[in-house]
């Protein structure tokens, strides 16, 4: 901190490691004087038996310095027998990527003739930097280590090939793109890196087979991910998008596995995205197809998808086509929201509600395409009707109620309370009216629902506790925290705080009590959503709750599961942790007491750096005094201090240098 430049080269011969190691990581901070490279370049080569970390840290200063000139030094680092006590490969390379320039992408690209023989590690540290240089000069080079790596170990060259996004790898892409040699993750690395080409070069210039009809085979690849790439790329152009509607037609005709279910949702998808440039001749054949898998396709998500497709590419051509799906249960909520969107008369849906001989399914559905028009005048009446129509099917009438929610339609709450308080009509149903009750907001249904919130039926009791989260008043904000402690329903209690978080200002009250109170006795998953309610919160008392529960001491740390693979038992993070983030978050003066008090000796180490990172933006210089009484007394320095050094350096006027 007194820009001592000598006394930091010196210390880096010093006979304690420590001192040695960090005074090597700080000179990364200064500037590229003849005296700090060779303090560096001493410390990488000079020295027969260097502590561990010495060489680490001087290869990253190095980097951080952007010296040019050490850029044979750390590509000779690369080469040179492995310690595995050093790990220098990453340092080496992010120093030497930060470094740039020709001379770094030329011994780079040298490097990748010995990729084949290199160690594992090594090879993928070498082929991220080449893929973040994006050096064309890489390409020839990587093409011809490709083959070395066939067909196990070439999916991290294919990736690098991606990244550089040179086309002269296309058609080796397209290549092990289509060959049944490559292995799926292999096909699936070609597709992704042919897709970050240059779409001004797409089609790629391969003569003969073309690129579409050799990303024929992947798009009916087994692998769904596969397939939705390559219809991606076959949608490019005329040739290719001829081919997915032969795709679509060959599906509707027979189910031979060349057509798997995936590849023909793959092709819906993307027509559903994108259905200008499926524009062409032949539009009823095609409205034929897509018809067909949205009523005989055997997987319901091809029905689904097609549904989709349906609609995007065919307008109001779709609507009785998708009318009538509304009765498949498997799809039908789908398809109501389809419809819902389209200039469909209402008359047509009230039909399909109220035809005592139509199917629950196609009924639910257009109750639900109703309660979606945002018409509630003119849906509501039909809705109401069947509502209280107590012959009709239980879950017909429950998705009326959903739909009169979803119309906010104040003239229904007063039937919907009635329904929702009556003990003899069936739980389910009185659930489905509490939830709409809540999505209404009508100010005259608090009273039923805080009765709910103590009904016996637990689905009743649920939806209460989740709808009096919109009415903002102290009285449903209180009932709810009763529902908040240590032996209640563990959802009903993530429910009630859930609610009380979106209630806003009336919920505090609440929220600091129990911040005070069972918080930190909650359980760490209740306890840190407390915690997230008041981080929401900007008046001065949650930040004065969240400041004294991150100084409670922490209850002794439950185990949740087990780390696989026998290693150490892991704990969900405690409501005080949880606290000690929240305040970091807010990083207000007002919050300077509480910050340092998270960088106490003792304190949860997972709050130091986002807690010293909140210091220097506050940016005085008290809270500049405490970050720097913290890295005096640390005994691990990591970059992170460093970086907190430099702040306060550069905000003091000190330089590491001229």
């Amino acid at each position: 901190m007194a820009g001592d430049v000598a006394g930091l080269c010196a210390a880096t011969r010093s006979p304690i490691p420590d001192v040695a190691v960090y005074a090597t990581a700080m000179l990364g901070s200064g500037t590229p004087t003849p005296e700090v490279v060779a303090a560096l370049d001493f410390c990488i080569n000079g020295q027969d038996r260097p502590h561990i970390g010495l060489r680490w840290h001087a290869v990253r200063s190095l980097g951080r310095l952007r010296v040019p000139h050490a850029v044979p030094v750390l590509l000779h680092v690369l080469t040179e027998p492995d310690d595995p006590r050093e790990q220098l490969e990453k340092p080496a390379l992010e120093a030497l990527v930060t470094i740039g320039g020709p001379e770094v992408v030329r011994g780079l690209v040298a490097l990748c003739g010995k990729l084949g023989t290199s160690r594992g590690y090594w090879t993928v540290k070498v082929l991220d930097a080449l893929a973040e240089l994006r050096a064309p000069q890489a390409v020839a080079p990587l093409l011809a280590a490709l083959w070395e790596y066939l067909p196990d170990r070439a999916e991290h060259v294919v990736r690098t090939l991606g990244a550089i996004g040179d086309p002269r790898a296309a058609s080796a892409l397209l290549v092990l793109a289509h060959s049944s040699a490559s292995h799926t993750q292999l096909r699936r690395a070609a597709l992704t890196a042919l897709h970050a080409l240059p779409a001004a070069a797409w089609p790629p210039a391969h003569m003969w087979p073309s690129a579409e009809q050799l990303l024929q085979t992947p798009q009916r690849d087994p692998d769904p991910e596969t397939a939705r790439l390559a219809t991606a790329l076959l949608a490019r152009t005329r040739e290719g998008r001829d081919l997915l509607w032969s795709v679509l037609h060959r599906a509707a005709q027979t189910t031979h596995p060349e057509c798997p279910p995936h590849a023909v949702a793959a092709v819906c998808t993307h027509l559903t995205a994108q259905p200008e440039l499926f524009a062409g001749p032949d539009r009823d054949e095609h409205i034929a197809a897509l018809r067909h898998h949205l009523r005989e396709a055997a997987a319901p998500p091809v029905r689904r998808s097609a549904a989709d497709a349906l609609a995007a590419y065919a307008g109001a051509d779709a609507a009785w086509p998708l009318l009538v799906a509304l009765g498949d249960a498997h799809i039908s909520d789908a398809v109501a929201d389809l419809v819902a969107a389209m200039p469909v008369a209402l008359p047509a849906l009230e039909l399909l509600l109220t035809r005592p001989d139509g199917s629950v399914a196609q009924r639910r559905g257009a109750a639900r395409a109703l309660g979606l028009t945002g018409r509630p005048e003119a849906a509501a009446p039909a809705l109401l009707s069947l509502l209280a129509q107590e012959s009709a099917p239980v879950a017909l009438r429950a998705a009326v109620a959903d739909a009169l929610g979803a119309l906010r339609h104040a003239g229904a709450s007063g039937v919907l309370a009635t329904l929702a308080s009556d003990e003899e009509q069936p739980g389910t149903l009185r659930a489905h009216a509490v939830r709409a009750l809540g999505a209404i907001g009508a100010t005259d249904s608090l009273t039923v629902l805080l009765a709910c919130a103590r009904s016996p039926h637990e689905a009743v009791r649920a939806r209460a506790v989740t709808a009096l989260g919109e009415f903002p008043t102290a009285e449903s904000a209180g009932v709810l925290g009763e529902f908040i402690t240590p032996h209640a329903e563990p959802l009903l209690a993530r429910s009630a705080v859930q609610a009380l978080s979106r209630m806003g200002a009336p919920a505090l009250p609440v929220l600091v009590a129990l911040a005070d109170g069972p918080a930190h006795s909650l359980g760490d998953d209740l306890g840190a959503q407390i915690v997230g309610a008041l981080a929401a919160r900007p008046e001065t008392e949650a930040t004065a709750a969240l400041s004294r529960l991150a100084a409670t001491p922490p209850a002794p740390p439950r185990v949740r599961y087990a780390a696989p693979l026998g290693g150490p038992l892991a704990t969900d993070r405690t409501a005080q942790e949880a606290a000690s983030l929240a305040l970091v978050g807010r990083g207000t003066a007002e919050c300077l007491t509480p910050l340092v008090g998270l960088l106490a000796p003792g304190s949860w180490s997972g709050a130091h750096e986002p807690a010293a990172a909140a210091l220097l933006e506050i940016g005085t210089h008290e809270a500049h005094e405490h970050v720097l009484a913290f890295c005096r007394r640390t005994s691990n320095f990591y970059d992170w201090h460093v970086h907190a050094l430099d702040v306060i350096a550069e905000a003091r006027g000190i330089r590491l240098g001229p």
